[in-house]
This record gives C-alpha cells, structure tokens and sequence, in this order.
C-alpha cells in the first residue's frame, strides 16, 4: 500500500512553514487527530528537528510509541556539543532511542567531518538506527561521499519540476541508503496562481502553467500529481510531506489511494525543463 510511503513532517507543528501556508500553528487537538488518522492509514514514520520550534516536545507529549521518528541537529561546531544537541532531542521526544539522526545540512559533516564519529558511537549503542544527513544540492552528497561518510538515510528535495538528484538514486541505493524526499510540493508553490506569483519567480510560471494545463488534460489536479510522482518513483522509501491539518493529511492519503494513471503521466513531466534551477530552491525566494 504506497500510502504507508508517507512520512508525517512536523515543522508546521513548531513553525509557521511554507509560501502557501494559511493556517498556520495547529492546535494541540489537531495534531493529536493527525497523528491517529496517520497511524489509522498505515503511516508510521514522523520527521522533525530541534530547529522546528517545539516540534519535538509535541512529538513527545503526543505521538505515542507506534511512530519512528527520525530527528535532526542543526549547526554545531563540535563532537561534545552534538552529544549535548541529542541528549536534548531525546529528552524532548521522550524517547531512548530515534529511528534516524540526520545533519540539517550536510555542510555541517562537510566542515567538520568528526561528528560523524558520534554518529557511529550513538549507532553501536543503538541509540540510533539510522545516521546520516539533510542535502540541498548534489554537490553536497559528492563531497560527502568522497569523505566515506556514506549514509544510511538521506533527506533531499525532490518534485515535478525539481529532479536534480534523480541519477544519484541508483548510486544511493547500491550504498544501501535508505531515500526521503522532502519538498514535493516545493513548499505549496504549485498550489499557487502561476500568474500571482512574485516578479522574482517569473521563470517559473511558464514551467508550473505547463504542469497545470498536464493536469486539466488528464482529469487530475496538481496535489494529486505532484505527491504521485514521487510516490510512484521505486528509489523512494518515503514521501516526507509537510501536514499543518487534518484535512490536508486526509487529502494527500485521498490523493494516493485514489491515482489512476500509475507512471503514465511521467515522461510529460519530465518534459518540463526550469530555466534558473537555482529558484528552485525555497532558500533564494
């Protein structure tokens, strides 16, 4: 059942998150019916951090025992104050061991590749099952890789439009690496009016009308296609998707369980080409 591909992101639980987020913080009621009506479909995987706020105290207070959780640090400069950073983050979750510990950033292994050290030691005492990191651009996993810091569990940006690690996924997985991707809908972007968005965004309305009028000729809508896409792709282990309510959570397990044209509608996808693939990344909006 591909709806099990799902993993709960949480930053909305901690932070208001996303160019398309109206709702903002959920209440404390609406968090705990995500979490039941997830573990109800077959969900079992939440991704949060320390940076989302307190994300992680709710995950904790509200989650339950059934989720695995994989968790991530943020920039630290040294191996005592990562030790320190996850201390804190299994006080928060109430729990003795995560399934993963990621690096927010790859950069952060980048420049000081001795974390990875304490990674490895929390992994033996099976504090951890999975280490590894958060990547933005292929050039970090390149250098990653070269340092022999091979994952067990990455987190990279994936969508319709933004397909820049795809030729890493056969590598990835010859290295036994479990794939999450994040960023799906590139952060609610392809909910928006392509003709409403910001001037500084103008090469992407070309690229999102295409994917729209994709949509309009198939009978289909963009949520639908956008989670699908990734969902159907065989690399990806899960889907992480950022849910702020119920009823978005209820949408996407809706949207998956309903897709009827499996892989069929790929290759028009990957038609579509951006120009400046840097605005691609949420960070230069």
């Amino acid at each position: 059942m591909l709806v099990n591909k799902i993993c709960i992101g949480t930053v909305q639980f901690g932070i208001p998150y996303g160019i398309n987020n109206s709702f903002g913080i959920p209440t404390i009621n609406e968090i705990i019916s995500i979490f039941k009506s997830g573990q109800q479909a077959g969900i079992n995987t939440l991704d949060t951090a320390n940076a989302y706020g307190d994300a992680e105290f709710k995950l904790g207070e509200f989650a339950g025992s059934n989720y695995k959780v994989i968790t991530k640090f943020s920039k630290v400069t040294s191996e005592v104050a990562l030790e320190n950073e996850f201390k804190f983050s299994l006080k928060n979750l109430k729990k003795k061991k995560v399934y993963g510990y990621l690096a927010h950033s790859g950069d952060t292994l980048i420049s000081n590749p001795n974390l990875w050290l304490v990674l490895k030691k929390a992994k033996e005492e099976k504090k951890i099952k999975k280490i590894g990191y958060s990547l933005y651009s292929p050039e970090q996993l390149e250098k990653l890789l070269d340092l022999k810091l091979i994952p067990d569990l990455v987190q990279l940006p994936y969508s319709l439009l933004d397909r820049k690690f795809e030729s890493y996924f056969p590598i990835l997985k010859k290295l036994g690496t479990e794939i999450h991707v994040r960023s799906v809908f590139l952060q609610g972007l392809y909910f928006m009016n392509p003709l409403g968005l910001p001037s500084k965004l103008d090469s992407l309305k070309g690229p999102i009308l295409d994917l729209h009028d994709l949509c309009k000729r198939n009978n289909t809508d963009i949520g639908s296609l956008a989670i699908n896409y990734a969902i159907s792709n065989p690399n990806i282990d899960k889907v992480v998707v950022g849910i702020d309510s119920l009823y978005q959570l209820k949408e996407n397990i809706k949207a998956i369980q309903s897709w009827k044209h499996g892989t069929t509608l790929n290759h028009f996808v990957k038609d579509i080409n951006v120009e400046k693939k840097e605005l691609l990344n949420p960070a230069n909006w």
